[in-house]
């Protein structure tokens, strides 16, 4: 059977103003393409989240978790898309899924979040992400390829691309300065984090690109949702 794919839903607005829970069409195309089941898990609480902040979003409930926790177990894999904030729902997914070691590919905000996790897992204080100055534009749309990123040696992703140096895309606007509990795997060439993984994982890794909108075009794009689904195809749910 072909392995399910949980992806956690964003809260946005549409063009007329509508409040929905999106998934990204890109992101829902790649899993079908590289012979994955996309599953859409969206928040459970009664609550129009974008009138709030996220952090003032009320507390999930134990009874809540364990809802979330459920659609988890049905999954082989986790998707943790971009977007431009998250909620506690999104961090209880995450945590659920490291737990059980599911294969779990983070993009661009999903790598932002598990950086802060992981930080604030440790007390770190600082700010975790922080606005760009570099002169190297990482916010450009509808571009192909905005800048090139370092591998890192003796890394998973290292591991999966098999190059030293490749060509992304980009468009976040905010970077990652501090680093706790996971190892980078690979930065911009101005130096940015832009690839990060957890060392004790079989697949947990979070990009900072967006390999879902390069697969018709880029070897390395596919690469890694190859891994990913791979990895997801061979996971045990009943661990």
């Amino acid at each position: 059977m072909k392995p399910i794919i949980g992806i956690i839903g964003r809260p946005e607005i549409t063009n007329e103003d509508d409040k929905v829970i999106t998934l990204n069409e890109k992101v829902r195309q790649a899993i079908i393409k590289k012979g994955g089941i996309p599953l859409l898990i969206v928040p459970n609480q009664d609550i129009d989240y974008l009138s709030f902040s996220p952090h003032s979003v009320r507390k999930l409930t134990d009874e809540e978790k364990e809802e979330l926790y459920s659609l988890v177990n049905i999954c082989n894999g986790l998707l943790i898309p971009g977007g431009s904030r998250w909620y506690q729902y999104d961090e209880v997914i995450y945590n659920y899924a490291l737990e059980k070691n599911m294969p779990t590919l983070s993009i661009c905000a999903g790598m932002q979040m598990m950086c802060r996790i992981e930080n604030e897992k440790e007390n770190v204080t600082e700010y975790t992400n922080k606005e760009i100055e570099n002169t190297t534009d990482h916010f450009k749309t509808n571009v192909k390829y905005a800048h090139k990123v370092n591998i890192v040696d003796n890394t998973k992703l290292k591991d999966i691309i098999k190059e030293e140096t490749i060509s992304v895309n980009s468009r976040h606007r905010y970077h990652v300065q501090v680093l706790r509990n996971l190892n980078v795997s690979a930065y911009s060439e101005d130096g940015l984090i832009e690839a990060v993984e957890y060392p004790s994982k079989d697949f947990v890794i979070g990009v900072q690109w967006h390999p879902e909108t390069m697969l018709d075009y880029d070897e390395y794009a596919n690469k890694i949702f190859d891994e990913f689904i791979k990895k997801a195809q061979k996971f045990d749910k009943s661990i």
